[in-house]
């Protein structure tokens, strides 16, 4: 049971911790490119062409960069720290950006635009690793992490609220070039800012893992997933199958009802219900291993978000997009608690960054996906992709539950035999 005597206690204690304040807001403004980079692209590539398919496609190659590099990125500020890769994540992003943005506006050949948008995807330093690594550094051992990690989800979700319109809107109303740079911006502003707040940056620890090997103090590329995070992979993977699939489902199923403008209703209802999750749920002191809380969430993702599939309209749609983004963020928070407890402090920053690959990965599988029922059956069938999704990750969440139960029978029959 939750301890109701010290409900927002959580939150006081996360920032008081000194300097905390300051990175949790750079690390807000460096996420923002998370949820603008893309859209900002499609919008560039689309208003100097006129070429949407072309733009997706630009799109789509930029997260594949994201999803194949970025873990990388995290790994090596585990080898060796933070403000090293961040200012080389920052000038990397930099030269990228300008060099997609000057091959799209000069209309240079259709190949230096994918290189670019490669390029760009690649130099992508996933920023909530980074701020999650931040708080596990500067909170004690033992200490409830819970509320300082519902704070991430927090700064996850809202950035999705708040990017998309904004860039959106000035992109249509002044320039799509201005769309696809302010996103950028704010996210190199918030780097910087990560580089130069010292004082909250965690110190390198060695590599368990790779202090006594033959190859100890190169940067191994293909080094494997850190261990005991295997069966959360493919569950954040579910989860991102649900995003890609419901922001281009809205936009077809609002299109369908004859209100486009509708698609940003139901976006904003499924990102304010995860919002409004996240808060209420970091209040909480729940007592119950992370394993048990992650099988808990998954299971409820799993029977809550299909419900959307089944709303014959907007406004039941948009309740129902309400009550999965309530299952949403509890889901999150846990998995991202439960890839925390489980790693090598020397691969933290690495593995924290795994699920927000996963969540990459699944989104442009999801979207395509989506995009094809679209097309083939009508606005509403894309809502089958997110389906598919809540199951695959209330599978992963189950079995991650019942292989820690296995787990925790043999520890005892061990025990008991000795």
């Amino acid at each position: 049971m939750p301890n109701a005597a010290q409900p927002a206690a959580g939150y006081r204690e996360a920032f008081a911790v000194p300097g905390s304040v300051a990175f949790y807001t750079a690390g807000w403004l460096g996420r923002l490119p998370r949820s603008t980079l893309s859209l900002g692209a499609v919008l560039l590539v689309a208003g100097e062409t006129g070429r949407f398919s072309l733009a997706a496609m630009v799109a789509a190659v930029m997260v594949i960069g994201s999803a194949f590099i970025g873990p990388l990125w995290s790994r090596a500020m585990d080898r060796v720290g933070q403000r090293r890769v961040l200012a080389a994540g920052f000038a990397a992003t930099l030269v990228s950006a300008l060099a997609l943005l000057g091959a799209v506006t000069a209309e240079l050949p259709l190949w230096t635009w994918f290189v670019t948008a490669l390029l760009l995807g690649a130099s992508t330093v996933d920023i909530g690793s980074v701020t999650r690594a931040r708080w596990s550094s500067l909170l004690p051992a033992g200490h409830d992490r819970h509320s300082a990690f519902s704070l991430e989800s927090v700064a996850d979700e809202s950035v999705y609220v708040i990017g998309p319109p904004v860039v959106t809107l000035l992109a249509a109303a002044v320039s799509p070039v201005l769309g696809f740079a302010v996103g950028l911006t704010a996210g190199l502003a918030g780097m910087a800012a990560l580089i130069l707040l010292r004082s909250t940056t965690p110190a390198v620890h060695p590599v368990a893992a790779e202090v006594h090997a033959p190859s100890a103090g190169r940067f191994r590329l293909l080094a494997p997933l850190p261990p005991g995070i295997a069966l959360l992979v493919p569950l954040f993977l579910g989860i991102g199958l649900v995003f890609g699939a419901v922001d281009l489902t809205a936009v077809g199923f609002a299109d369908e009802e004859g209100v486009p403008a509708a698609a940003g209703l139901l976006l904003a209802s499924f990102a304010v219900g995860s919002v409004v999750a996240a808060l209420v749920f970091g209040l909480l002191r729940l007592r119950r291993a992370l394993e048990l809380r992650v099988g808990v969430a998954a299971l409820a993702y799993a029977v809550v978000v299909p419900a959307v599939a089944l709303m014959p309209s907007i406004g039941a749609a948009s309740v129902a997009l309400f009550a999965a983004g309530l299952v949403t963020a509890p889901l999150l928070i846990s998995g991202m608690g439960l890839v925390e407890s489980r790693v090598d402090r020397g691969r933290l920053t690495e593995a924290l960054a795994w699920p927000s690959t996963a969540m990459s990965v699944g989104v442009t599988i999801g979207s395509a996906l989506a995009g094809v029922l679209i097309d083939a059956a009508g606005g509403r069938a894309g809502f089958a992709v997110a389906v598919v999704g809540a199951i695959v990750a209330g599978v992963f969440g189950v079995v991650t539950l019942a292989a820690h139960r296995a787990r925790s029978q043999r520890v005892a029959r061990l025990t008991q035999g000795d």
